[in-house]
């Protein structure tokens, strides 16, 4: 049926009997049945954002996400996951190629649509089929800057938009819905040119809009904490899928270790693709056995991280920094518009993900000249430590121009890379070592052969033994085919935060042609993050 235009717009027809004052009692009244069963339906008086963190598996969500959760009144907590949410994304046709995926979401290809779906169907996608935690910001909002929240909603439901990933995406379009409540004060006016989900949060809490913050740790996160408090004969049972041996463990111990196995289990179905609702066999025979256990376990505390994501360092940054090449000193400026690295200050921030987007480094060589050293257009990098449970495999991907000095020709890279990541669990800020397998094309006007592709070795270790110094330590040895050229090289930098938004870095690196005839050059360099 086709609404009548009062009843289509509910939220434009009540502002503008507000803003004309008498005038606007002359509209004629008119009933609206829909829109009273979508309020009744809601019966919200609170408003909750949901940030999933980011998750640099899926391009997509690299940067994280934001939709907001409809709460209704006097609910406790554990009855709001029955609570509707209301999402904005792209709507992507099944089978669509990475290529196309990429330039249809910078370019505005696909379409993008307000969706409402139960908040526990969202947070099981999220905490447990892509295996990310979730940070909920409950905002202070009064009950009428809620009403025309959802009043606005009701008409964007059946509205659409050109979906640009790095302007126009779920984020800002959550905003733009929240602006309703602030016309005095546009939430959206604070992006320009690019939105970070996470930089849409921190608006909201300059604007004192966040009234509290709630976390809600991964799957993954829950089966790590639970394996430390069991037998390690039997967990790795669990992780082969042998039988469990119960017999001689006190019932308590019983239950956990059935707990555990139902938690892996249903994680391997669902990061699997699996069916969401539907136990395999072998889950339904743990929860047979569990049953004939008396024993109510506790849910596993999960610790809340010390910093949120809104309380981390600002996403862009300008660097400047002293380096040296081959003895002869440069002067570097630096802008990134977006993320972080892995010597940034990390609270609020993941330890083991680096994304650089869009920076530019303009040098200054010895003779005064200034030429552009580095352009990255993208540059990510995913070390993901693997245990007895969890095997990721940690991969890098880089897109970027770059020139040693002005009278060098400018070298194109395109690299790709695999690799693994391993942590110790007995010890919380241990070190984090990898190992990668690269290869990149690259396109040089100064190699005898211009256009090769080189095949590359890398390992390293991240840390940060104390809070606020981090450490990196890399050794990579790296062979150009076509040209049939060794080339080696070793880095040890480290980044100390001095305040949330300040940092300094030094580093020394050194490369040549044998291992142990390396040339050593160091660097220094101050970053701020806005």
């Amino acid at each position: 049926m086709r609404l009548a235009a009062s009843c289509r717009f509910v939220a434009r027809k009540q502002w503008l009997k507000k803003s004309l004052g008498e005038l606007g009692e002359l509209f004629p009244a008119s009933d609206c049945p829909e829109f009273a069963r979508y309020k009744d339906f809601f019966s919200a008086d609170t408003l909750t954002v949901i940030f999933p963190s980011a998750h640099p598996n899926s391009p997509s969500s690299a940067f994280g996400h934001t939709l907001l959760r409809l709460d209704k009144k006097h609910q406790e907590r554990e009855l709001r996951l029955l609570n509707q949410s209301l999402n904005f994304a792209a709507e992507i046709p099944e089978h669509v190629s990475p290529l196309l995926y990429a330039a249809g979401g910078i370019g505005g290809g696909f379409q993008g649509r307000f969706h409402i779906l139960p908040y526990h169907i969202k947070l099981r996608e999220y905490g447990q089929v892509d295996n990310r935690d979730i940070w909920e910001y409950t905002l202070n909002l009064d009950p009428i800057q809620v009403d025309w929240v959802l009043t606005h909603a009701y008409e964007m439901l059946i509205a659409s938009f050109d979906y640009y990933f790095f302007r126009e995406n779920c984020s800002y379009h959550l905003l733009s819905l929240l602006d309703v409540a602030f016309p005095e004060q546009r939430l959206t006016d604070a992006f320009q040119f690019w939105v970070i989900p996470v930089d849409t949060v921190k608006v909201l809490e300059q604007k004192q809009l966040i009234k509290s913050r709630h976390f809600v740790g991964s799957l993954s996160r829950k089966i790590k904490l639970q394996q430390q408090q069991l037998p390690h004969d039997q967990v790795k049972r669990i992780v082969k899928s042998e039988p469990l041996r119960l017999s001689g463990l006190s019932p308590t111990k019983q239950a956990r270790l059935l707990d555990l196995a139902s938690d892996f289990y249903r994680y391997q179905r669902l990061n699997q693709g699996g069916p969401v609702t539907t136990l395999s066999k072998a889950e339904r025979q743990l929860l047979k056995k569990r049953a004939k256990i008396p024993v109510t376990t506790k849910n596993i505390a999960i610790k809340t991280p010390q910093y949120s994501p809104d309380q981390g360092h600002g996403t862009s940054r300008i660097a400047v920094q002293y380096t040296e090449d081959s003895g002869v000193s440069q002067y570097q400026l630096q802008f990134r518009p977006a993320y972080h690295d892995f010597l940034d200050p990390s609270p609020g921030f993941g330890d083991n993900t680096a994304i650089d987007f869009g920076s530019v480094t303009l040098a200054q060589n010895a003779h005064g000249d200034l030429f552009l050293k580095e352009f990255t257009v993208l540059d990510i990098q995913s070390v993901e430590p693997r245990d007895r449970f969890f095997k990721p495999i940690s991969w890098r991907t880089r897109i970027a121009f770059n020139q040693n000095d002005k009278a060098d020709a400018t070298r194109f890279e395109l690299l790709g890379g695999a690799g693994l990541a391993h942590r110790s669990a007995q010890w919380q800020q241990a070190p984090l070592g990898f190992v990668f397998a690269e290869t990149s094309l690259i396109r040089d006007r100064d190699l005898e052969k211009k256009t090769t592709l080189t095949g590359k070795l890398r390992s390293g270790v991240l840390w940060e033994p104390v809070s606020g110094l981090r450490l990196k330590v890399e050794l990579e040895y790296q062979r150009d085919i076509l040209n049939t050229v060794d080339n080696w090289r070793a880095e040890f930098r480290t980044g100390i935060s001095l305040a949330k938004n300040w940092a300094l870095t030094l580093g020394i690196e050194a490369s040549g042609l044998e291992l142990n005839r390396l040339e050593a050059d160091p660097e220094a360099g101050i970053r701020f993050y806005f």
